[in-house]
């Protein structure tokens, strides 16, 4: 069993949080002082698609990922959350419930805030209401685009659009390569793309003897990526 990383204080995650990077030092205080941490084990249910929740959390260790529902039951992962990521704000600023359902991919800490805490803030800090649209309106595009390609595309593509999907917010390039470093394994891409384990260990032993990737036990390096982009 993995050890869990250490719980970060309030105040260091939303420090971190690059949606907020607009709120003075002052306001971060007093939305740390209103939040509580929360460790996720790995494949909680932190919130399903539609439920009313009375907070949005902030990824301090761990990831996230977030799913929508689609034909026959099936789950399709829209986005995965890191280190410094807000998730669910959206459902706290409409009151319609959250667009998506959140599930911790890794043991996760994360702190979650207070809709009562974030409110008053929205209403009158504009710099932060303009980000959050700006923001939400690009991700929703995305995340669309997303779930038509993986339910209408073949395994591969699926598999391709995760990768790109990773590649978006965890790319670190090193030359022509472009490594990912998160914690990451054959069922957990299989789970976001949504097919088999062994199809996505076929997919991708293909690739890396095509030298498209390059597969170890603590990352992914993408060494063709113009190749995996002409799969979706």
């Amino acid at each position: 069993m993995s050890e869990v990383a250490e719980q970060p204080s309030n105040i260091s995650v939303l420090r971190k949080a690059k949606l907020l990077s607009s709120l003075p030092e002052n306001l971060l205080m007093e939305l740390a002082g209103q939040s509580k941490m929360a460790l996720a084990q790995r494949t909680e249910v932190i919130w399903l698609h539609g439920m009313q929740v009375d907070f949005f959390g902030v990824v301090g260790t761990g990831f996230v990922k977030m799913t929508r529902p689609v034909t026959h039951g099936q789950d399709i992962t829209t986005e995965l959350m890191g280190p410094g990521q807000i998730f669910g704000l959206l459902g706290v600023v409409d009151g319609h419930g959250c667009p998506q359902a959140a599930k911790a991919v890794s043991e996760t800490w994360f702190l979650k805030v207070p809709k009562h805490a974030i409110r008053p803030i929205l209403g009158s800090h504009h710099e932060l209401n303009q980000v959050l649209v700006d923001r939400t309106s690009g991700r929703l595009r995305r995340a669309f685009d997303r779930i038509a390609r993986m339910t209408t595309g073949m395994v591969e593509d699926r598999i391709a659009s995760v990768i790109l999907l990773l590649c978006e917010s965890y790319a670190v390039e090193e030359g022509d390569v472009i490594h990912l470093n998160i914690p990451l394994t054959r069922q957990d891409i299989a789970e976001m793309a949504g097919t088999t384990v062994e199809s996505t260990i076929r997919v991708m032993s293909r690739w890396q003897k095509e030298g498209i990737v390059e597969s170890t036990r603590k990352r992914l390096s993408i060494l063709e990526m113009s190749r995996l982009e002409a799969m979706i």
